[in-house]
């Protein structure tokens, strides 16, 4: 009896020596097989995320700040986008990476100007350069490039570099949109591990989800590629395929965040779109930055009202194209005068805001009376007629109130204005 019991327990050990040994082989062989395959199909898809976040942040950026970037300076160095300082405007890559949920940077060069990426103690690593292979890389390629490991402070990141260029075609820079690679490798491991338990079975059977996962997401990541390059060149009409929008993965989360960006940009253009000059919404945005660095130690500015004197008369006179006309004309002259001065809006109909950055009433007062001469000896064609025309503006320096109360004190400087008799510049009413 206890020679049988021994000689079982024998044929046991065996047994479980000849299924053990080569089932921990065979686990071993399907979890490294399966966790390679799951990280090769999460690397191909996120690496089409990564290009179509950075496609939208880039669009996001230039429509924004539209121009070429610029570095200035010679000991505190600041970058200009479209000649407007982004150097810690940091809600440029703050909001993508809160919607996205990756890390986004802005390198001019090869440094980091903007981004999201913190070191341990919670500061941003701005100033940290790229690898200069990354860098020569991109001066030598037109397209994005991926790689899948890349060294950022002590931690790795799958990052995607999408090159910056200037109206010249020069190269710049790049935005770097990074995913940290450890979640995403732990994340590979978790259906190596149901192979592992399950060993051929399952093994077969993920292996056949994950090449079916893999085309889905492939197919996803393309639909969303399209949407994202058609709305970069400007095509306010595409549409983002709703298939991408109902999935409940991380992609079908990327593209409801795409789209909501792409609805955002569009309600957010930012230009007039007669007279090319900033809308309402983006001057009151504009003010209240330049308002945001005098009140952090910058110099003060000046705002400025102005309303073209008897305009309803030329409309009624000429017609609305003349009108229209008239406007374009105004437009370009106070652009052309407040250029690198500050900046001039449309305000409403025939009003127009100009905003005088680091300039006091009295230098703003004489540019306005400058601006004002020129408008007096304009003469505007329109079919066989000569249309001339003035202006009256009321401007104020009262960099301590609000956005609300400057603007008020400019309105009533040039209601008094237009009561005086117009064609005039006012900067202080006269006391009674």
């Amino acid at each position: 009896m206890s020679d049988t019991r021994s000689f079982k327990n024998v044929i046991s050990q065996k047994l479980l020596a000849i299924v053990i040994i080569p089932t921990m082989l065979l686990a071993a062989a399907a979890a490294i097989i399966g966790y390679n395959l799951t990280l090769k199909a999460l690397t191909k898809g996120l690496e089409g995320e990564l290009s179509a976040v950075a496609a939208m942040t880039a669009l996001n950026i230039n429509t924004l700040h539209p121009g070429d970037y610029e570095l200035v300076g010679e000991e505190g160095l600041s970058l200009l986008k479209g000649g407007e300082d982004i150097t810690r405007n940091y809600e440029l890559v703050d909001m993508v990476g809160d919607e996205t949920g990756l890390e986004v940077s802005l390198i001019y060069k090869d440094t980091r100007i903007l981004t999201t990426i913190t070191d341990k103690s919670g500061t941003r690593i701005v100033g940290t350069g790229i690898a200069e292979q990354v860098e020569q890389k991109l001066e030598e390629t037109d397209g994005g490039i991926f790689y899948e490991r890349t060294l950022i402070g002590k931690e790795n990141f799958l990052s995607y570099y999408y090159p910056l260029t200037n109206s010249d075609g020069k190269h710049v820079g790049a935005l770097e949109i990074c995913s940290p690679y450890l979640p995403l490798s732990t994340l590979a491991w978790r259906p190596a591990m149901v192979i592992t338990a399950m060993i051929i079975l399952v093994m077969v059977v993920l292996i056949v989800l994950i090449y079916n996962h893999s085309k889905d997401s492939g197919s996803a990541t393309l639909k969303l590629l399209k949407f994202t390059q058609q709305a970069a060149k400007g095509n306010d009409a595409v549409e983002l395929d709703p298939s991408v929008l109902t999935r409940d993965d991380e992609l079908g989360s990327i593209g409801n965040s795409v789209l909501e960006m792409h609805r955002a940009l569009r309600d957010m253009m930012d230009k007039d779109a007669l007279t090319k000059l900033f809308n309402r919404r983006s001057a009151n945005r504009k003010l209240d930055l330049i308002r945001s660095h005098y009140v952090n130690g910058g110099k003060s500015y000046s705002v400025a009202i102005g309303d073209i004197d008897f305009f309803k008369k030329v409309n009624d006179t000429y017609g609305h194209d003349a009108g229209d006309l008239v406007l374009i004309t105004v437009s370009d002259i106070l652009q052309k005068h407040l250029k690198n001065l500050g900046f001039v809006a449309r305000w409403g109909g025939e009003e127009f805001l100009l905003v005088f950055d680091k300039m006091d009433v009295k230098e703003a007062e004489t540019k306005l009376w400058s601006i004002l001469e020129e408008l007096r000896a304009t003469e505007i064609a329109y079919e066989n007629l000569i249309i001339k025309v003035t202006m009256s503006f009321g401007v104020v320096c009262a960099p301590d109130l609000d956005q609300d109360e400057i603007i008020k004190l400019a309105d009533e400087n040039l209601y008094y204005a237009k009561e005086s008799g117009r064609n005039r510049v006012i900067s202080m009413i006269p006391k009674a």
